[in-house]
C-alpha cells in the first residue's frame, strides 16, 4: 500500500525527471568537440549544456536484525536494492553571458528495496496496520531549483524519512482507532454472552502462553515530505514564501495499565503536518528589518484508540473496553519582527520581537479522565451522577505567546568589545475549566474515585538581561578575555516554584600562542533561587497531595562547567585538536515540614524532598589528522564521555518516620553512571590517478550501571521497596567499518564499490523475548513488550557508476 501522499511525491518526481530523460537520447559516453557533424552538445531547459553527475547503484543487505541496524539510514530489511544512489544536475549560463536563468535537479537514495516492509521475519498479517510499507525511496531526497539569478527563485522538494522501532509483542490487532484481541484469543476468564465469566485468578501464565495470544508486531513510522518555496527581489525588498507538508504514518510503542495489570500494545500514528511561511525583507547598508508569518495545522487523524480490557466482566457486555487518547490536533499563528541597524557610530543594535495564537480544541476522547467505563461500548455520553470523565466535551485550550530579544554590540574603544542583551519570552494560557476524578482508595474500579479536582494552566513569564565585555590585550598573539553576566527571574502560575531567578557568570580566554598552538579556556557559574511548595497551587488541584517530589527544572540549582579547546600544529602535514568540557550540577529540595506543606499529619518522612539531586557530563578526547603524502590522509579521533545522575525520592516508607523509616533511611535511590568510550580511525589514499581508496572503522564501548535503592531492609520483606539488590552494570559494544573504492574508468564515468559491516551488541538484562513476567497461578501477570536485547550484525554491499557530464 502507498499513501496519497507518497503517490503525489512519485509524480513529483517523474515530472522532474522528464528533461533528465528527455536529454538521455542524445548523451554520448565518450566526449566529442562541437562540430557541424557531430552537433551540439545535449541543450539545457536554459538552452545551455547540463552539468552535474548521476550515480546508478545496486547492492544487497545480509545478517542479523536489519531493522535495528538501519533504525536511522532506512536500509532496514535484508535483500537486494538499486536505484539512483545520487543525481545533481544544473543548467546555468555562462559567466559572462547576459542571461541569467538557472535549473537545478538535486536527488539522493532514489532507491527501491526488494522488502517493501520495516523489518523483516515476523509473522506477519496483512489486515494489521502495525505494518509500515517501506519499499519505495525509504531515506530518499529529491529537489528541482528554478529561477533567474539576482531576481526571483523558486523550487519544490520531496523528502522520505523512515524510523524502525522495536519488534514488541502484543494482545491487541490495532487497526485505525479500533484494537481488537488477535484472533483466538478470548476475554480472559473466558466470558460469553448469556454466560457467567470464570474466575480471573484462574487464568496462569502457562495458559495465556499456550493459546499465542501475544502475536509480534513490527514498531516504525515513515514520513513523507512535501514542500516549496520561493523569493523575488525588487529594489531593496525580498519577498518569500514556503509550504511544507508532512505526513507520518506507523506505530510507536506504548502500554496501558489496567485492571490486574497492563500490557505494551502497538499505538497508530496518522498524523499531516501542514505549515505555511511569509515573508518580506528590506535590506540597506545601515538597516535591516523582516517582518513574517507563520502558520501550522497539525491534523492527527486518529482521535482515540478504542482498547478492550484482556479481562473479561461479570456482566454485560462482558468484554469492556476504554479509550486512550493521541495527541489533539491544534494550530498556531506566528507573527515575527526583526530589524538591525548600525546608524549609532561603532554601534550594532538588534530587535527581534514575537507574537503569537497556539490553540487547540480537539473534542476529548470518550471519558477521559475515567481510567474504567462502566458504559456500553460507543461512549454515547458522560456520566454526570458518577462524575466519569469530564465536565466538558473539548479543553479549548489558547496560548497567547509574546517575546522579545533586544542587543546592542558596540566596538567603543580599540581592542575592546561590549554586548548587552535584553529579553522575554511570555505565555498566557486560558482554557474551558474541566474536573476530573481523583482516586480515592487506590484502586481503578469506579467505586473507588473518592472526590473530583480541576485541572488549571501554567502561565510563565521569563524575562534575561546580561553583558559581555572583551579586551584583546596582546593584539599579536591575538589574546583575548571575555567576562559576562546575565540574570534570568522567571514567574510562573500554578507551579512548584512560583517565582525564580538565576545567576550566571563567565569568563572565556583565548590565544594563539604563536603560529603552531591555539586555544580557548571558558569556565561559567549558575546559581538559580526559589521556594518550593509540594501541597499548594496545581498538586492540590491534580490531587498529588501526598506527592513530595520537586520539579528539577524548577528547583534551586547550583551549575559549574568548564570547556577547554587547544589546537596544535607542528607541521604543515600534522595538526591536532584536544577537547574537554565538565559540567556539573546540584539541585535542592526544601524539607517537607508544615510551614510549607500542609498539616504535620500528611507528611512522610521529614526535612527532604524527591527528584534528580546531582548530575554532570564529561567529553573529552583528542582529534589528530595526517597527510605523510600529497596522496595520503590519515584521521584519528578518540571521545570518552561519562554521565551521572543521581536521583532521590520519597520510596514507599511508613509516614510515622520511625524505626526503619527514620531519618533517609526509606528514601528511594537511583544512581545511574554511563561512561562510553569512542575510538575512530580512517584513511584516504590515492593509489593511481584513477583508483582512490577509503577505509573507515570506529568502535564504540559503553557501560550503564544502575545503583537501586539503599534503605529499608528487614528480615522479611512485604513490599517491592525493601531489600532490593542492585541491578547488573549494561555493556554495549558496537562497530562500524567502511571500505570505498572509486575508479575513474573513463573522463566521465566512475565506478564505485563500497562494504559497510556493523555490528551492535548489548547485554539489557531489561530487555527478555519472555512478554510475561510470572505472577504464579493466583494472578494475572504484567505482559511487557517483549522484545530481545537490541543487537544486530549487518553487511551491505554496493556497486555503482557514476556519470559526470
Amino acid at each position: 500500500m502507498i499513501t496519497r501522499n507518497a503517490l503525489s511525491a512519485i509524480a513529483l518526481a517523474a515530472t522532474c525527471l522528464t528533461p533528465l530523460a528527455a536529454f538521455a537520447d542524445d548523451f554520448n559516453l565518450e566526449p566529442v568537440a562541437p562540430s557541424a557533424e557531430a552537433g551540439a552538445p545535449a541543450a539545457g531547459l536554459g538552452g545551455g549544456p547540463f552539468h552535474g553527475d548521476i550515480q546508478i547503484d545496486v547492492g544487497g543487505v545480509m545478517g542479523n536484525n536489519a531493522n535495528q541496524a538501519g533504525r536511522y539510514n532506512g536500509f532496514n530489511s535484508t535483500g537486494p536494492f538499486g536505484g539512483i544512489g545520487q543525481i545533481n544536475l544544473s543548467d546555468r549560463p555562462a559567466w559572462n553571458s547576459d542571461d541569467t536563468r538557472y535549473y537545478e535537479l538535486n536527488g539522493n537514495n532514489l532507491i527501491l528495496q526488494t522488502s517493501d516492509h520495516l523489518g523483516t521475519g515476523l509473522n506477519r498479517d496483512s489486515a494489521w496496520a502495525a505494518d509500515t510499507h517501506n519499499g519505495l525511496g525509504n531515506n530518499a531526497s529529491l529537489g528541482f531549483k528554478f529561477g533567474d539569478q539576482g531576481t526571483w527563485g523558486a523550487q519544490v522538494y520531496y523528502d522520505s524519512i523512515t524510523y524502525t522501532g522495536n519488534v514488541i509483542d502484543s494482545l491487541y490487532n490495532v487497526n485505525g482507532g479500533l484494537a481488537t484481541l488477535n484472533p483466538g484469543l478470548t476475554p480472559w476468564g473466558g466470558a460469553t454472552a448469556g454466560s457467567n465469566k470464570g474466575a480471573t485468578t484462574a487464568f496462569t501464565v502457562p495458559q495465556l502462553m499456550a493459546t499465542g495470544a501475544m502475536k509480534p508486531f513490527q514498531m516504525g513510522t515513515r514520513r513523507d515530505i512535501i514542500g516549496g518555496d520561493f523569493k523575488y527581489i525588487w529594489n531593496d525588498w525580498t519577498f518569500t514564501g514556503a509550504f511544507r507538508h508532512e505526513h507520518k504514518e506507523g506505530s510507536m510503542e506504548e502500554a496501558f495499565d489496567g485492571p490486574y495489570g497492563g500490557t505494551a500494545f502497538a499505538l497508530p500514528i496518522n498524523y499531516d503536518t501542514q505549515r505555511y511561511d511569509l515573508s518580506a525583507a528590506y535590506n540597506t547598508p545601515h538597516f535591516q528589518g523582516v517582518v513574517q508569518y507563520t502558520f501550522s495545522h497539525f491534523t492527527d487523524n486518529i482521535n482515540f484508540v478504542n482498547l478492550p480490557y484482556p479481562t473479561s466482566n461479570t456482566a454485560a457486555p462482558f468484554q469492556r473496553s476504554a479509550a486512550y487518547s493521541t495527541p489533539p490536533s491544534n494550530d498556531a499563528h506566528y507573527l515575527t519582527f526583526m530589524a538591525a541597524t548600525d546608524v549609532v557610530p561603532l554601534t550594532r543594535i538588534n530587535v527581534n520581537a514575537r507574537i503569537g495564537l497556539e490553540l487547540q480544541d480537539n473534542q476529548f476522547a470518550p471519558n477521559t479522565a475515567d481510567p474504567n467505563p462502566s458504559g456500553a461500548a460507543g461512549f454515547s455520553s458522560l456520566n454526570p451522577t458518577t462524575l466519569e470523565g469530564t465536565s466538558t466535551t473539548s479543553p479549548g485550550m489558547m496560548a497567547e505567546i509574546y517575546q522579545l530579544k533586544i542587543s546592542a554590540a558596540s566596538h567603543p574603544f580599540t581592542d575592546v568589545n561590549t554586548r548587552v542583551y535584553y529579553g522575554l519570552d511570555g505565555r498566557d494560557v486560558s482554557l474551558n475549566q474541566y474536573q476530573v476524578n481523583v482516586g480515592g482508595t487506590g484502586g481503578s474500579s469506579d467505586s473507588s474515585l473518592a472526590g473530583t479536582a480541576f485541572v488549571v494552566p501554567q502561565d510563565w513569564f521569563k524575562q534575561n538581561a546580561g553583558v559581555e565585555m572583551g579586551y584583546r590585550f596582546l593584539p599579536e598573539y591575538e589574546s583575548r578575555v571575555v567576562v559576562g553576566y546575565r540574570f534570568d527571574a522567571i514567574d510562573r502560575s500554578n507551579a512548584q516554584v512560583g517565582h525564580s531567578s538565576t545567576n550566571t557568570a563567565s569568563i572565556a580566554l583565548s590565544s594563539e600562542f604563536g603560529p603552531k598552538v591555539d586555544g580557548k579556556l571558558s569556565f561559567e557559574y549558575a546559581d538559580r533561587t526559589g521556594a518550593m511548595n509540594y501541597l499548594f497551587g496545581a498538586w492540590t488541584y491534580l490531587g498529588q497531595s501526598t506527592t513530595f517530589s520537586g520539579a528539577y527544572y524548577q528547583a534551586p540549582m547550583t551549575s559549574e562547567s568548564v570547556t577547554m579547546r587547544v589546537d596544535y600544529t607542528p607541521l604543515d602535514s600534522l595538526n591536532g585538536e584536544l577537547f574537554l568540557q565538565f559540567k556539573n550540577e546540584n539541585y535542592t529540595y526544601a524539607g517537607t515540614t508544615a510551614a510549607n506543606s500542609g498539616t504535620a499529619a500528611t507528611l512522610p518522612l521529614s526535612g527532604v524532598g524527591g527528584g534528580v539531586k546531582q548530575d554532570y557530563a564529561l567529553t573529552v578526547g583528542p582529534d589528530i589528522n595526517y597527510r605523510p603524502t600529497k596522496t595520503t590522509n590519515i584521521h584519528f579521533f578518540y571521545t570518552y564521555e561519562l554521565l551521572f545522575y543521581n536521583n532521590l525520592g520519597n520510596g514507599a516508607c511508613s509516614t510515622s518516620n520511625t524505626g526503619a523509616c527514620l531519618g533517609s533511611a526509606g528514601y528511594f535511590q537511583n544512581k545511574q553512571t554511563s561512561s562510553t568510550q569512542t575510538v575512530g580511525l580512517s584513511g584516504e589514499w590515492s593509489a593511481t590517478d584513477k583508483l582512490k581508496l577509503r577505509a573507515e572503522y570506529t568502535i564504540s564501548y559503553g557501560t550503564v550501571m544502575f545503583g537501586e535503592f539503599n534503605g529499608v531492609f528487614v528480615s522479611n520483606p512485604t513490599l517491592s521497596n525493601q531489600n532490593v539488590s542492585n541491578y547488573p552494570d549494561i555493556n554495549s559494544l558496537m562497530n562500524n567499518v567502511r571500505l570505498t573504492a572509486t575508479y575513474e574508468l573513463m573522463p566521465n564515468i566512475n565506478l564505485v564499490l563500497q562494504g559497510i559491516y556493523t555490528s551492535f551488541h548489548n547485554n539489557d538484562w531489561n530487555d527478555t523475548a519472555n512478554p510475561i513476567q510470572g505472577a504464579g497461578t493466583t494472578a494475572i501477570s504484567i505482559l511487557t513488550p517483549g522484545y530481545n536485547s537490541p543487537n544486530y550484525s549487518i553487511v551491505a554491499l554496493m556497486a555503482g557508476i557514476k556519470l559526470r557530464f
